[in-house]
Parts: C-alpha cells; structure tokens; sequence
C-alpha cells in the first residue's frame, strides 16, 4: 500500500484548500471529462502514428466526447 501519511496531514474542514477552491476541476463540463478519458485511451493505447500532432488529436478527443454525449441522448 502507498504510503498516504501526506494525505492525513492535510486540514480538514472549510479552511481546506478543495472547499475554498472546489478542487481542480469546479469548472470542468462532462464534455471535457469525456475528452480527457478519450485522450487517456488513445495515449495509454500505444497505437497513435508519431505523424498525429497535438491539434489533430485535440480534435479527435472532441469529436469522440460529442458523440458519447449525443449517445447520452437515446
């Protein structure tokens, strides 16, 4: 097991930094959570072209993330 001794050091309660700030992802909409788990998937596939820039598969999580919606939808 992980040692998690830096996790029980932290402050509870409202002086803690995730109940001033609402964490790291407060803003964060379903459409870039569904992007990132994409973008996850492809990068850990091992299977992308070097060829594949950073734009191109910045679009492609994107595409991927509106169709997992629209899914939503039916």
């Amino acid at each position: 097991m992980k040692d998690q001794t830096h996790l029980m050091s932290q402050p509870k309660g409202d002086d803690t930094w995730m109940a001033k700030t609402g964490g790291f992802a407060k803003d964060m909409t379903l459409r870039d959570y569904y992007a990132g788990v994409a973008l996850h998937g492809m990068l850990s596939s091992g299977n992308l072209p070097k060829s594949v820039g950073d734009a191109e598969l910045a679009y492609a999580t994107q595409l991927m993330a509106d169709a997992m919606l629209k899914a939503r939808e039916k």
